[in-house]
């Protein structure tokens, strides 16, 4: 069985690298090398988040516009303001509960793991 967690790990935390890096690249035309400074990655991973080797589940985010505020929100705080990894960590936890609260952990969940039924556990 994999716990809610393990789905933010393997999926959500992709998809939200994939959704920043893009956005880096195509909204503030940041080359691959600026976009892994400023993320701390190497330039291949960002290849791989931009050709969706990474981060594949992307629309599942991009249809919660909730959710894709917050992510807007971050992504211009990273690519104009440098912000300190504090600020980068509160943000991501910030958009992590907004997509616990909106159910879209629930709707990974059950794909990756369909025994589980309806549940609610990422949201007690």
């Amino acid at each position: 069985m994999k716990p809610f967690c393990e789905i933010i790990v393997a999926d959500v935390l992709p998809a939200l690298r994939a959704i920043i890096t893009g956005e880096l690249s195509k909204e503030y035309g940041l080359t691959q090398v600026q976009v892994s400074k400023k993320l701390g990655i190497s330039q291949p991973a960002v290849s791989q988040y931009r050709s969706e080797l990474r981060g594949h589940n992307v629309r599942v985010l991009t249809s919660d516009e909730k959710v894709m505020s917050l992510v807007h929100k971050l992504t211009h705080d990273i690519a104009l303001t440098d912000p300190d990894a504090k600020h980068v960590h509160k943000s991501l936890c910030a958009i992590c509960r907004k997509i616990r609260e909106g159910g879209l952990i629930c709707k990974m969940h059950a794909n990756a793991y369909p025994k589980i039924g309806s549940c609610r556990i990422c949201l007690e």
